[in-house]
């Protein structure tokens, strides 16, 4: 009998040895490729880890500043931002937007964003903030095109929002965020991680209340397709893609497949003709280190740009590697947006700067 419990506990430690490898992407390794000339955006220096496109506007809304899971907010010295990127030119310059009336300016530290427009043509903002004490809330501004400014709406805090990562806008005050764990501290997080016991999530706010859609999971990047029919979501820590079928209506949503990418993908970005982009981690360990120290310059993670092609029934997709590095010239993708018919490629990065590159070789085949 005991032998029969030893050789069970050693089934159990081997499958769970290699399940942690495999989730930490150990024996990996990444080739440098890219689709044309990539060049640096001036502006975003301390990240660039999520962006919204305004296709009535042609620009870009990036977040810039992030505090993640930080131990020590003495080591936060950077400033959080929201920069504007203007598609129609190639200017390779990004301008920050001055933000008016913030509750918490010195602890504005943003992470995942959204846009809706509103009835009179406003653009509103929803963005993930985070303090330097890890404190967590959903900031909505107003943009004022006029005066290129911010104006402050509103600051939603909840006690669902437990660790919130991304965020979809679905009206002028509601909307989807995701949770992508449950613990506040490194050590915590290391916990969930080697024991699988997530805490994360998918929460949906009406604009007064809030509930649960997802519970006990992982959810990193989450999107709306463009008929805000389909919600993807990205179960970072499985290395796979969550799709879902959306009634916003009724507010649920329904399980139609979930397509194994064998990378973390982070945030997502989907284009005129329907494909998913996605900012990935191909090295979760090396992703992990670097996280772990966001002032460290010394310390870098792969990146990795994937366009997915879906099938009409959502079941299956193809895939396509757009960009690849090692992490010495863009660090620790995050979001990619693919714009321009498929002919340029921006490339946001959780800690570091924003890539933009041309796109001069074929994506189908």
């Amino acid at each position: 009998m005991l032998k029969i419990v030893l050789v069970v506990l050693l089934a159990f430690l081997v499958q769970y040895v290699f399940k942690t490898l495999l989730m930490f992407d150990v024996q990996k390794r990444i080739y440098n490729h890219r689709p044309g000339q990539c060049r640096k955006i001036e502006g975003p220096v301390h990240g660039s880890e999520d962006i919204t496109i305004v296709d009535e506007k042609y620009v870009a809304f990036i977040t810039s500043g992030l505090v993640y899971l930080n131990d020590d907010p003495s080591r936060a010295t950077w400033k959080g931002q929201i920069f504007l990127y203007d598609l129609t030119k190639r200017t390779y310059k990004a301008e920050s937007i001055p933000i008016l009336n913030l509750e918490d300016e010195e602890g504005f530290h943003p992470h995942g964003i959204s846009h809706w427009i509103k009835k009179d043509g406003t653009i509103r903002l929803f963005i993930v903030v985070h303090s330097k004490i890890f404190k967590h809330s959903i900031v909505i501004l107003d943009f004022d095109e006029t005066k290129r400014q911010l104006n402050h709406v509103r600051t939603v805090r909840n006690e669902k929002f437990v660790r919130p990562n991304d965020i979809v806008a679905t009206g002028d005050d509601s909307f989807l965020v995701s949770n992508d764990g449950g613990a506040q501290t490194v050590l915590g997080n290391a916990v969930e991680m080697f024991t699988g016991f997530w805490k994360g999530g998918l929460v949906y706010y009406d604009g007064k209340t809030s509930q649960y859609l997802l519970e006990n999971t992982v959810a990193n990047g989450i999107i709306l397709s463009r008929d805000r029919k389909t919600l993807f979501v990205s179960h970072i820590n499985q290395e796979t893609i969550g799709v879902f079928a959306w009634d916003q209506k009724n507010i649920s949503m329904k399980k139609i497949s979930e397509i194994e990418t064998l990378t973390g993908c982070d945030n997502f970005y989907i284009d005129k003709q329907d494909n998913l982009w996605s900012g990935c981690h191909p090295i979760l360990k090396d992703a992990v280190g670097h996280l772990g120290d966001a002032g460290d310059q010394s310390l870098f993670a792969p990146s990795q740009v994937l366009r997915f092609k879906f099938s009409k029934d959502l079941k299956s997709a193809e895939m396509v590697e757009v960009f690849s590095d090692d992490g010495k010239f863009t660090s620790a993708s995050a979001i990619a947006v693919g714009f321009d018919d498929g002919k340029q490629l921006l490339i946001g990065t959780v800690f570091r700067d924003l890539t933009h590159c041309d796109i001069d070789v074929p994506l189908d085949f």
